[in-house]
């Protein structure tokens, strides 16, 4: 039996904004590499091996410290914490010039774990019913977290 053909999965895909260069997605995956800036080059490297992907999707990325994972997780706020990106975007572009990345912008919920976790309402998760620190957002919460996720996708 010969080897099955993958000539669709290397095919260019044409989209309404952009072409990707083939159907190949790395998905959103959380390295442990993103939290800290020191680990910067080792998470460049990490998407520049994988950059014959044509679209590469970022771990998650808070828009304010209310949504991060775990206390001092990656966020992206202020043009310092876009700075420290440009390090993985020069690595990809290094390598392959028409991979593209995409930031998984993540606001953790009621699954943070960190002081300051806040959620639509303070219920605790059904798979982790020992976290007892959810606070719900107000209405202003409410239009404050939005703001910051519009203002995560501008920068």
């Amino acid at each position: 039996m010969s080897a099955p053909r993958l000539t669709r999965l290397t095919q260019p895909l044409k989209l309404p904004h952009t072409t990707l260069k083939n159907r190949i997605l790395l998905g959103s995956m959380h390295t442990g590499l993103e939290d800290k800036a020191e680990d910067m080059p080792a998470l460049a490297a990490y998407f520049a091996e994988r950059a014959d992907a044509a679209l590469l999707v970022t771990g998650g990325v808070s828009p304010n410290m209310e949504g991060w994972l775990s206390p001092f997780a990656s966020k992206l706020q202020t043009n310092a914490e876009l700075k420290k990106y440009a390090t993985m975007v020069s690595a990809v572009h290094e390598r392959r010039p028409d991979a593209q990345l995409v930031m998984q912008i993540l606001h953790a919920g009621r699954y943070g774990y960190h002081p300051l976790t806040v959620a639509p309402s303070a219920i605790k998760p059904p798979i982790a019913p020992w976290f007892n620190h959810v606070r719900a957002l107000s209405r202003r919460g409410i239009a404050r977290t939005v703001a910051d996720f519009a203002k995560t996708t501008r920068m």
